[in-house]
């Protein structure tokens, strides 16, 4: 092999060496153990690397991993789920605050941007706790330890269970966030026995141990599906810090091979060169053509057993670098089918993080995604773009007459005949609870106006039985259309206040820009 050849080998091998250091930035902040370790590593590969002590920090890194049951990206949504659920049960609490209303609505907003990093999560914290306390302050009701007036409207003659959860707050949000885990585990696992004796223990009402049990069995099936996770991508990284170890001392070794080689040739062209100088000293010393013609033949002879050997050595190191190539693109292989599952998996992730498990429709985050990319359209092209917000009215009655059972079903069936009623270019989104998100771009404001009212009379006229007793269901709406000076949080704040006017006014009413008070 060239000194070219070998020089690109060095190249690769360093390339490789950085690759990992890179790689291994990826988790800093994870523990302060692996952060260690993780530094120890980049020192070991830093420079002039030093494969023998990386492999032993790699294999120490690998253990770490798969004794991990979280991650900071499971935690941070995990953190933020929990700050949205207080900010949604405040902004209910302070709906005849405006002043107040609009800054938990902004905040809520907030909380539905992605996250850069954990620390982002304190100011998050330190905002809602801000806003909780000024409401306090203002003696909120529904704040105190006295039951609302909505769940005043009960009596006691419906049972234990039933007058807990009508005089208990975080009762009622730990039902419906059980409610939610519920209805998403049931996708995953619609035979699962203790799924489904627990949504009908739901149904019937559950005094307080019921429903700690139930968190319980909730919490072991996250925790499991937690660490099938961690280990899945503690196997990942493990098979792929074992492979980049391979392949480097695959290419470790073929440098030595290498310049072992490059050695051999130049020994055996001095030797080659001696042999001919041999001959050329023969010429000019010999004293009779007989002894000339012998001297010549024992030259040529070790000319040629010189070439013969050297020959044998190129052709053994070409067939050790044919077997090591051979082994690294087979590592490679595996590595690539490896992560090829990986990546469907994540892949399979990335749509269920996007998507409702209960009615299927996209999420708050599929939502967010789908508007920055319509608003980025609509300051550079101009046009219309119109933001709608969907609240099913009396949805509360609906759970409390009929059961939970009544109540998702409800939310499945209005959620399919919403997305029926838009076309493939308009966009909807469950947002949380009984509330819905439309995008209507390129349509003007007077459009929007009679598509809701059309989608909303339509609603109201379906027929729906619940327990034989037939049920009317209406929604109520409000719908805005971007402004040269909008922010995508401005115009989520005006459709949010018209469907708070449009629910004072009546309910079952459409409020736009249109309207007036």
């Amino acid at each position: 092999m060239e000194a070219k050849q070998l020089q690109s080998l060095k190249q690769n091998n360093t390339l490789l060496c950085q690759f990992i250091v890179k790689l291994s930035a990826f988790y800093e902040g994870f523990s302060d153990k692996i952060d260690t370790e993780l530094k120890i590593l980049r020192g070991h590969l830093s420079g002039t690397p030093n494969f023998t002590l990386a492999a032993v920090s790699i294999d120490k890194l690998n253990k770490s991993l798969q004794h991990q049951e979280i991650t900071l990206r499971k935690y941070s949504v995990d953190t933020i789920s929990s700050l949205e659920d207080a900010m949604k049960q405040l902004q209910k609490i302070v709906f005849e605050d405006s002043e107040l209303k609009a800054l938990t609505t902004q905040e809520l907003i907030k909380l539905n941007q992605p996250v850069t990093d954990i620390f982002s999560i304190y100011k998050l914290y330190a905002k809602a706790i801000a806003l909780h306390r000024i409401a306090l302050n203002k003696e909120m009701v529904g704040l105190s330890p006295v039951a609302s007036s909505e769940n005043d409207e009960k009596t006691s003659d419906t049972g234990e269970a039933r007058s807990l959860k009508d005089h208990s707050p975080h009762y009622r949000s730990i039902l419906v966030e059980l409610n939610h885990l519920i209805a998403s585990y049931a996708q995953k696992k619609p035979d699962d026995q203790q799924l489904n004796d627990i949504k009908q223990r739901l149904d019937e009402g559950m005094d307080e141990d019921q429903l700690l049990k139930s968190c319980v069995v909730i919490l072991r099936m996250i925790v499991q599906d937690a660490m099938s996770e961690a280990s899945l991508t503690g196997k990942v990284i493990q098979s792929l810090h074992r492979s980049l170890g391979e392949v480097s001392s695959d290419v470790k070794s073929t440098i030595e091979n290498s310049q072992s080689q490059f050695e051999q040739r130049r020994a055996g062209n001095e030797k080659i060169i001696r042999h001919i100088s041999h001959i050329e000293e023969a010429v000019s010393e010999s004293e009779s053509f007989e002894r000339l013609k012998e001297q010549t033949q024992h030259c040529v002879n070790e000319l040629v057993t010189t070439l013969s050997e050297q020959q044998n050595n190129d052709q053994q190191s070409q067939e050790r670098l044919l077997t090591l190539l051979f082994s690294m693109q087979s590592r490679i292989e595996t590595l690539q089918q490896q992560t090829s599952v990986y990546k469907k998996k994540i892949a399979e992730q990335a749509m269920q993080s996007r998507t409702d498990a209960l009615t299927r429709l996209p999420n708050r985050q599929a939502y967010n995604e789908r508007l920055e990319a319509a608003y980025s359209n609509f300051k550079a092209q101009g046009g219309t773009l119109a933001v709608a917000v969907v609240d099913i009215d009396f949805f509360k009655s609906i759970n409390d007459r009929f059961g939970h059972a009544a109540g998702d079903k409800t939310l499945q069936v209005v959620s399919k005949f919403l997305k029926q009623h838009l076309s493939e270019d308009e966009f909807i989104a469950r947002w949380g609870g009984e509330e819905f998100v439309m995008l209507l771009p390129e349509t003007s404001i007077q459009d929007v106006d009679k598509k809701l009212n059309e989608i909303r009379t339509k609603l109201a006229a379906m027929p729906f039985k619940f327990k034989q007793e037939k049920v009317k269901i209406t929604a109520s709406f409000g719908a805005t259309c971007f402004s040269e000076n909008d922010t995508t949080e401005s115009v989520f704040e005006r459709a949010d206040d018209y469907l708070y006017r449009a629910k004072r006014n009546g309910r079952n009413l459409v409020v736009t820009d249109l309207s007036t008070d």
